[in-house]
């Protein structure tokens, strides 16, 4: 009698322990904390060259500039080019913003409620995918923003 409360005690235990190992498993997967964008910030503004955030509802609305299509120069408004793209509507969401090599051109289109405009030529370019994190790449939870403002050069006299 004293052995079988001994082994179902003992069974109970290991039960336990394995219960226990297997939901701090579950517990231990990191949550990715999104970074909030607002509707007018421009993809140039950000430092970070890979990030997810979320797009708050309402952009469409608001007329905010984007410039190309698929591929969009750094002064368009992220979440705008977000639904230009397709990514998301208007009623926002999550994106992946990845930064890419200024191009030679952008070409305009009407896509998703929004109008991009053509530009010839600009130094730093962004696309934008669903907001899905790649397998190993760490993401960051908060976003670094530049201060400056880039003033124009003057010639001198």
């Amino acid at each position: 009698m004293k052995a079988s409360i001994i082994a179902t005690f003992f069974a109970l235990s290991l039960t336990c322990t394995y219960a226990t190992k297997e939901a701090t498993k579950k517990n231990k997967k990191a949550k990715l904390y999104v970074p909030e964008l607002d509707c007018d910030i421009k993809a140039g503004k950000i430092i970070n060259p890979e990030f997810i955030a979320k797009c708050p509802p309402g952009c469409q609305d608001i007329k905010y500039r984007v410039y190309g299509t698929d591929i969009y120069a750094s002064f368009s408004s992220v979440c705008s080019a977000a639904i230009h793209s397709g990514t998301i509507d208007n009623s926002g969401g999550k994106i992946l913003v990845q930064k890419v090599a200024g191009q030679s051109g952008y070409r305009g289109s009407f896509s998703n409620g929004i109008r991009s405009l053509s530009l010839p030529r600009w130094r730093e370019s962004f696309i934008v995918s669903e907001g899905k994190p790649k397998k190993g790449v760490t993401y960051p939870s908060t976003l670094e923003y530049s201060s400056s403002k880039s003033s124009p050069v003057k010639a001198g006299k």
